[in-house]
């Protein structure tokens, strides 16, 4: 009996060291599209000292916000149509003229224009 209960501690402490165990952290994976309509990403371009600000619209249009450095004043905004790939996170726009590649890896969006590559954070 007391070997039958040694046996069921024992036990008892390997299911509650599984049920801690924690699972990765999926804030690195790509996010879906439909999961992308109606967020926002922020963050200062460090070439520039521009902030600058993305919304992403629907599943093929996105909003490009520049605000002037250490200012709260728009510098220029423009409707952009993107790409992205569910499966790697690349992410890519036109703006300006200008092809903006990139990824999103969970809540970071690293972007690479022209002027050198940056990241913004989901609001």
């Amino acid at each position: 009996m007391k070997t039958l209960r040694f046996i069921e501690m024992a036990l008892l402490a390997v299911v509650l060291c599984v049920n801690f165990a924690a699972c990765s952290d999926d804030d690195d994976e790509p996010q879906t599209p439909s999961n992308l309509i109606g967020t926002a990403w922020v963050g200062t371009n460090p070439n520039t000292g521009f902030e600058v600000e993305v919304s992403i619209k629907n599943d093929t249009k996105c909003v490009v916000t520049v605000y002037k450095p250490n200012s709260t004043d728009l510098y220029d905004q423009e409707e952009c149509a993107y790409l992205y790939s569910e499966t790697t996170g690349a992410f890519s726009c036109e703006y300006d003229g200008y092809t903006i590649t990139g990824k999103i890896e969970g809540n970071r969006m690293e972007l690479t224009d022209k002027y050198g590559t940056y990241t913004l954070t989901k609001k």
